[in-house]
């Protein structure tokens, strides 16, 4: 009967984990969905704009991606195991949450309305600044606007939610490995898959006197990558004075998405104490992290038509034109961490478990799990 009340903890705390990841990864999805007016600028200024707007995310996601590996210094014994879900939570420092688009030094676009300061992905829930986009008119050689849209708004809270499955088992000389992986998985428009690999290394054997410490210290190296796509729809302007010649084939914009892949590295170096109940360690390390965005798929653009006359009425010789772009975002975030400090605890209930974290650096990241283990 205690096990199955156990059990049922661990079922309503991991749906809570769940419930609360998968709004952020939704409400980050959202967002991807709502830049995707930026492409209208053109590659090369969409790309500066995006680098800006989505480098919070890329940073936290990075963050979240090498945390969660530890919930104690010490290693399983052989054969003993420990599978938990944890959520990890980074935090954007103030700078990242916003950025001043009069700073940026574009090819076709000015600030024509609102402020400078423009939100990223993770800021305020606020419209950002109205940009024009601009060309030369073919008929009177002037700088003119051709068509505007306004910067999209933060997502209103400061933190990158990221949830993550990990089964760890402990094999010889007082070492364990970890495992994350999850197939892929589609909610949505969104589709994402992850795996990791981890191992833990005890260090006392390898010390004079160390199996007489009364700490445990030891070594932890964990890798992990995840690779998802998030679809949007940029369809093309409409109006009198614009020309589309893709009217006839709508399918043409179809497969229209940002394709991510973001890697993590940690290495670190741990020293901590198991008691009965509770575990606690603290540690230092390094983490790396990069990540890549790519746009598959064709994006309208409404551009100055060079072949403009307002004496024909034909469509062909309207003012404006529909261009296509194909492919144009290519982005390649690296993280902003590298030097870190952490500390954290295991709670043991029977087989159930119950761990958290702190990650100091400059995305902090705060990380809860549950469990089942059994050293």
């Amino acid at each position: 009967m205690k096990t199955v009340l156990q059990l049922k903890k661990v079922t309503l705390f991991v749906s809570t984990l769940l419930l609360i990841s998968l709004a952020g990864v939704q409400n980050a999805a959202a967002q991807f969905d709502d830049a995707g007016e930026i492409l209208r600028s053109g590659t090369n200024d969409a790309n500066l704009l995006l680098q800006e707007y989505l480098k919070p995310f890329a940073n936290g996601f990075g963050a979240d991606l090498n945390s969660g590996w530890i919930n104690s210094a010490r290693p399983y014994r052989k054969l003993g195991f420990d599978l938990r879900i944890s959520a990890g939570v980074a935090i954007v420092p103030t700078g990242d949450r916003s950025f001043n688009v009069d700073e940026l030094d574009f090819e076709n676009l000015d600030r024509v309305g609102g402020p400078a300061e423009a939100q990223t992905a993770f800021g305020e829930d606020v419209a950002g600044p109205e940009m024009g986009i601009f060309g030369t008119n073919p008929v009177t050689g002037l700088r003119q606007e051709i068509t505007r849209f306004t910067m999209p708004e933060g997502t209103g809270y400061p933190f990158v939610p990221a949830p993550m499955i990990q089964g760890t088992v402990g094999i010889v000389k007082d070492t364990d490995v970890s495992l994350r992986y999850m197939p892929t998985v589609t909610v949505e428009d969104i589709n994402t898959s992850l795996f990791g690999f981890g191992v833990k290394h005890g260090l006392n054997q390898w010390l004079p006197g160390g199996s007489v410490l009364p700490v445990d210290l030891s070594v932890q190296l964990g890798y992990t990558k995840l690779t998802s796509d998030f679809g949007f729809e940029v369809n093309p302007e409409e109006g009198q004075d614009i020309y589309n010649p893709y009217a006839g084939n709508p399918s043409l914009w179809e497969g229209q998405s940002i394709d991510m892949e973001a890697t993590g590295f940690t290495g670190n170096i741990l020293v901590g104490k198991n008691l009965p109940i509770i575990s606690v360690y603290g540690g230092i390390g390094f983490q790396s992290s990069e990540m890549t965005l790519n746009s598959p798929g064709s994006y309208p653009v409404t551009v100055f038509n060079e072949d403009y006359d307002p004496l024909d009425g034909s469509e062909e010789t309207r003012e404006k034109i529909i261009e296509r772009l194909d492919e144009p975002i290519n982005l390649s975030f690296d993280g902003s961490n590298s030097i870190h400090a952490l500390a954290g605890f295991r709670l043991r209930l029977s087989l159930l478990t119950i761990s958290g974290s702190y990650t100091l650096s400059n995305y902090p990241v705060a990380n809860i799990g549950v469990g089942l283990s059994f050293r």
